[in-house]
């Protein structure tokens, strides 16, 4: 039976829930305010009213906690949620984003965060100097002053958002404040890539290149397939005979110098596609070359099935190809583009010879032909002038 007591200008109301293994009583409690109209009659009816009402929150598991704070929810939620459900990249970068926003809002009880002190907080991960991992120009210049990217913060926006969410679906929160809140807007950034004419100067650069990093762009623009499937590549995914490649796996470093292997679980993500004969031809020659520098290397090399690896057999850490990339692409005179261009260049190149969005889709691993058509709408663009035309040409012959 809930209880209540005159404090300060309202009532405390409590409900009791029993003891715990160490014989303290528990219980959870809330403070009712009455409206100042009230006459004392209606204070006292009211009053009863939600004492029912309280107990019966509180036996239906709704009540919120009052006392839990931000940081101890978080580290809840990291242990019971996070580490059985996100992927391993993603819990480690959820775990530096916690540490920034604990030291914001992590001293606050979860009930008392409120959408105008999330948007103090986000305003503050503006500041100059926030941002640790700070960029410098080629003059030595901080990049953006060592503020964080508005797309960072709104990433920090939405792992608060989960957080509260996880707390409302437990019982421990009435709403998610977050969703009120206002995280900073990102700008529409047009993506970068290559046309026919770079992609075609760009392979023939190539031929001067190292035969590993040669057949690795290469391959990245034959396929399209993201970074860290090109470096979990193995030699059974690639069938010859048929001129299929298989893709099921990615390599990726989580920091702290260590690097996993993450398999494929959807079905979007592990996929089948052909080869080109030329591709083909590129890895055979990469493969012979790779032999060779098996028998180079001795006892020192380690048995491994991977494609791509450094010099003593080891999987080859993703960064070592970014990184050379970015100097191939400086001492090149090609448009400024990164290593993930050269996916959308395969992507924008196949619309452009008329390949259908559902192959695009599925060649690149998306979930729906949706993401597809909301990345590549500038290449779509353009087939939807060219159909206008056709359309034109075709009605006028009959004119």
């Amino acid at each position: 039976m809930a209880t209540a007591r005159k404090k300060g200008r309202g009532y405390e109301i409590r409900v009791s829930c029993g003891i715990d293994i160490n014989g303290k009583k528990l219980g959870k409690s809330k403070t009712w305010v009455p409206d100042k109209s009230m006459t004392p009659r209606q204070i006292e009816k009211e009053l009863e009213r939600q004492k029912v009402l309280f107990e019966e929150e509180v036996k239906s598991g709704i009540c919120p906690d009052n006392k839990i704070r931000f940081v101890d929810f978080s580290k809840r939620w990291m242990d019971e949620y996070a580490k059985d459900k996100l992927a391993i990249k993603t819990f480690t970068r959820y775990e530096i984003y916690l540490r920034r926003i604990n030291k914001g809002i992590g001293h606050l009880k979860l009930k008392d965060i409120t959408p105008l002190q999330l948007n103090a907080f986000y305003r503050s991960l503006e500041a100059y100097g926030v941002n640790q991992k700070k960029k410098y120009d080629k003059d030595g210049n901080l990049i953006n002053g060592g503020r964080l990217a508005p797309k960072t913060i709104l990433d920090h926006h939405r792992v608060i958002s989960k957080i509260l969410s996880t707390a409302v679906k437990w019982g421990l929160l009435e709403k998610n404040v977050a969703e009120r809140a206002d995280p900073p807007k990102v700008p529409h950034r047009e993506i970068r890539y290559l046309n026919e004419e770079e992609v075609r100067q760009m392979i023939t650069m190539l031929d001067n290149e190292p035969i590993q990093y040669r057949t690795m762009i290469t391959l990245l623009v034959y396929t399209g397939i993201r970074r860290g499937e090109l470096c979990g590549l193995e030699w059974k995914d690639i069938d010859f005979q048929n001129q299929v490649m298989h893709v099921c796996r990615s390599a990726q470093y989580i920091g702290n110098k260590t690097m996993i292997t993450k398999e494929s679980k959807t079905k979007s993500g592990i996929r089948h596609f052909s080869l080109s004969t030329t591709a083909c031809i590129m890895l055979r020659k990469y493969r012979q070359w790779q032999i060779e520098q098996r028998f180079k290397a001795g006892d020192q090399w380690c048995e491994c099935d991977r494609l791509f690896t450094s010099w003593n057999g080891q999987p080859i850490h993703p960064d070592t190809i970014t990184n050379w990339f970015a100097k191939f692409i400086k001492r090149s005179e090609l448009p400024y583009v990164t290593l993930n261009s050269l996916r959308h260049t395969n992507a924008t190149l196949m619309i452009a010879e008329g390949t259908d969005v559902c192959t695009v889709s599925r060649r690149l691993g998306h979930a729906n032909t949706a993401t597809t058509l909301n990345i590549y709408a500038h290449a779509l663009k353009s087939k939807d002038r060219e159909a206008a035309n056709t359309i034109e040409r075709t009605l006028s012959r009959y004119a």
